[in-house]
């Protein structure tokens, strides 16, 4: 479960990150607190937002089990414990 949320969060943090590299390659030292003054934060927080959004989309289109296929919850055999999985 830590694993979408990081995913998710990267992804809110990816747009301020490149402005950040943007301002340390045009010479105005982009990691320093007086550089971040003028930023655009509107703009970074609906690029931010738009970045999350597609980030859940393509989870929700690409992730989990195929449709129609059957969970098959965690259970013993033999003795020992099955994983959980899905056909």
């Amino acid at each position: 479960m830590l694993r979408p949320f990081l995913f998710e969060a990267v992804l809110f943090v990816l747009p301020f990150l490149v402005y950040g590299l943007y301002l340390t390659f045009r010479g105005r030292k982009g990691f320093s607190l007086r550089a971040w003054e003028a930023a655009p934060l509107l703009s970074l927080l609906a690029a931010s937002v738009i970045c999350v959004a597609a980030g859940l989309a393509l989870f929700a289109h690409y992730g989990g089990a195929p449709a129609g296929s059957a969970y098959i919850p965690a259970h013993m055999e033999d003795g020992k414990l099955a994983q959980p999985e899905t056909r």
